[in-house]
């Protein structure tokens, strides 16, 4: 008898603390409920006792924050953007520099360089698949270098050229690519009509008794018995350049720069070859070049994204249709996102080309709010 007693007991307990609380949780909610309530009412109140300083003090912050564009700072560097600081590939290059270091005073093959640092590359090729060890495309290729190694960059009042700027061999000279010197010695056998002279490939024999690496320099190569090279559709030339200091890097960004204007003008000038110029900078000026190139993508999605927002606000009834309710939201949300940018800039934010998908995306979100109300 007396388990039972107890067992009815607990039970009637329980159950009046399961009511107890609910009973509390409700009043909990009501005092949650009507505080609110009453603090909203009264901010509403108060906004709609000043129509006029909530309506232009927004805009007026939303302007003047806009205005920090003025200067703002673009982020060049696309190792930042895509790889974070603790990035194992970056820790991984560090730990590979510090323990094998690379002379860069001896002459080294490109695929030897752990991080190839600033240079400058062409490729030089023809539509037609030409020979580029012919004489004509041979006298071309070597009038190019000659105009490359004469770059002229200008700074703190001082005239730099590649000689300047050059990654050094063991005897104080340039490293030049061997496909150079096998084409100068190529020339100057054909003006002596010297048929002794052969290019084998991958590896030539030069007069000096050297023997040079040309398979990373040739492109579609075709051979003779003994690898004696026939023809060969493209030919690389890779120009190394020092990086040692802040200046030096300086001067041999702006050569980089100057390098591609170079190729591309001399490009204009001979129709029938084809030249692809390629630098350290050229990824991060293609990914710049976002911005420009998608101006016309991003003019019609506004277009479409105000028509939508008008259309979504829209009925058939003319006294429950709410066109300028969609713009008057689309206004608001823009406003926002220059507030939000403008907060950004003044806060040491550098601007990148992947913030221009952050504004449709607040617009999409708000374009559901449009719907939303068109019912309403």
């Amino acid at each position: 008898m007396v388990l039972p007693r107890l067992w009815e007991s607990f039970r009637f307990r329980r159950a009046h603390l399961a009511l107890l609380s609910c009973f509390c949780t409700r009043m909990l909610r009501q005092v949650l409920h009507r505080g609110l309530r009453t603090s909203f009412a009264r901010l509403g109140h108060f906004i709609a006792s000043h129509p006029v300083f909530f309506a232009s003090a927004p805009v007026l912050i939303s302007i003047l924050l806009g205005a920090s564009f003025s200067k703002y700072q673009i982020e060049e560097s696309v190792e930042h953007l895509l790889a974070p600081k603790h990035s194992l590939a970056k820790i991984e290059r560090n730990l590979v520099n510090s323990l094998f270091p690379v002379n860069r005073s001896k002459h080294r093959l490109y695929s030897d360089l752990q991080t190839p640092g600033r240079y400058g590359r062409v490729i030089i090729t023809s539509f037609v698949k030409a020979n580029m060890l012919d004489q004509h495309h041979t006298d071309l290729i070597l009038k190019l270098h000659s105009a490359v190694t004469r770059i002229q960059v200008q700074r703190s009042g001082f005239n730099y050229t590649f000689a300047h700027i050059c990654i050094l061999n063991n005897d104080k000279s340039c490293i030049v690519d061997d496909i150079i010197h096998v084409l100068k010695e190529l020339k100057a056998a054909r003006l002596s009509n010297q048929t002794n002279f052969a290019i084998t490939y991958p590896i030539t024999h030069l007069k000096d008794g050297r023997e040079v690496y040309n398979g990373h320099q040739l492109g579609g190569v075709t051979v003779h018995s003994k690898d004696r090279v026939k023809s060969a559709e493209a030919i690389q030339l890779t120009y190394y350049l020092q990086a040692i200091n802040s200046l030096n890097d300086a001067v041999a960004e702006k050569w980089e720069s100057n390098f591609c204007d170079t190729v591309e003008l001399f490009q204009k000038s001979n129709r029938n070859v084809t030249m692809y110029p390629f630098t350290s900078s050229s990824l991060q000026k293609d990914f710049q070049k976002t911005s420009r190139v998608s101006e016309h993508y991003l003019t019609t999605s506004l277009v479409l994204v105000v028509t939508l927002a008008m259309l979504c606000c829209s009925m058939q009834d003319c006294v429950r249709s709410k066109p300028w309710l969609g713009l008057l939201g689309l206004l608001t949300v823009t406003l926002a996102t220059l507030t939000a940018a403008g907060i950004i800039n003044l806060t040491g934010g550098k601007y990148n080309s992947t913030f221009l998908g952050i504004p449709f995306i607040m617009l999409g979100n708000y374009l559901s709010f449009c719907y939303y109300c068109g019912f309403v």
